[in-house]
């Protein structure tokens, strides 16, 4: 039987692990659209704004945390998650560890 990789909560963890230890990056489209998002809570929101709102959705036990395969065809790129935030239920931040790194990939505000 194949190992079925880490539990949510495992990745959840490392992910704040990650962040927490400065081991971490942000892609140029997760940080400008992730600005353009915090600057109804902040005037001037950085790349650490980003990393500290994000921090803040996993930090709860009860984080909404799902994984998503990532590329084309699905799961070609590996597993992301999809973290939600409970104060604006139509966002989208997709996270990823790789390489021992955490990864921002997209900071998405779906119009449905």
């Amino acid at each position: 039987m194949a190992d079925a990789g880490p539990s949510l909560d495992e990745v959840r963890l490392r992910l704040i692990e990650l962040f927490e230890d400065d081991e971490w990056r942000i892609m140029e489209k997760a940080e400008r659209t992730g600005r353009e998002f915090l600057r109804r809570f902040l005037p001037a929101p950085t790349q650490l704004s980003i990393v500290r709102h994000v921090l803040a959705l996993l930090k709860p036990d009860d984080c909404s945390l799902a994984p998503v395969a990532m590329g084309e065809p699905p799961g070609s790129h590996g597993v992301g998650y999809v973290v939600r935030d409970p104060v604006s239920p139509n966002l989208y931040i997709k996270v990823k560890i790789e390489e021992d790194l955490a990864w921002i990939i997209s900071f998405h505000e779906s119009i449905h």
